[in-house]
């Protein structure tokens, strides 16, 4: 399921924590202080997509929904093979009926079939919700998390890795960040959409 919410969560997460130690930001910004009394720069870069593709409450989250739709996909399915029965069974029916009742018939079936449309459309957008739901608790997590690694190493700046060609390994911190977040968040509750 892709979800164009997700990128965009992750790029938040970036921002909140290049900005969490905003004092230390601005301090590096202005150019009016000495250099002896500027912080200096202290680097790490993190695996973003890794960590919300592999945490425990990031597959969690994809397993609840994943479960949803596809139990949603198997009552539109039942319906959607109950409404072309019914077409066939109002075609069948075409020569014993009248125009009018015949022209009724399809107007009601035609509005079932909308109906239908309707509804898997307002499905789908409520599944998408809770995805993003779920991964907004995930992210949120992670940003705590992140700022908390920043406090305890003295960061002044996390990279996202997608973002740095080339960095050592000693500045990947995104192990650290995947096992604190396990161990804070272990699972999420993805809520279900209405009407299932």
């Amino acid at each position: 399921m892709k979800h164009p919410k997700y990128r965009q969560m992750a790029l938040a997460i970036m921002a909140l924590v290049v900005l969490a130690p905003a004092g230390a930001s601005i301090a590096l910004a202005e150019t009016t202080q000495p250099a002896a009394q500027q912080i200096p720069l202290s680097v790490a870069v993190i695996d973003i997509q890794q960590i919300l593709r592999d945490s425990t409450a990031a597959k969690a989250v994809r397993a609840q929904v994943d479960k949803q739709k596809d139990a949603y996909q198997a009552q539109i399915a039942q319906q959607e093979n109950a409404l072309r029965d019914a077409d066939k069974k109002l075609a069948e029916q075409r020569a014993t009926l009248s125009a009018d009742d015949f022209a009724k018939k399809r107007d009601q079936l035609g509005q079932q079939m909308d109906q239908l449309r309707q509804n898997s459309e307002k499905l789908k957008q409520q599944l998408e919700d809770a995805f993003n739901a779920g991964m907004g608790q995930v992210s949120q997590a992670l940003a705590g998390i992140l700022t908390d690694i920043a406090k305890q190493r003295n960061l002044t700046l996390i990279l996202d890795k997608r973002a740095v060609p080339l960095s050592a390994n000693s500045y990947d911190i995104t192990a650290d960040a995947l096992k604190a977040l396990n161990a804070k968040l272990p699972s999420v509750t993805v809520p279900k959409p209405a009407g299932q």
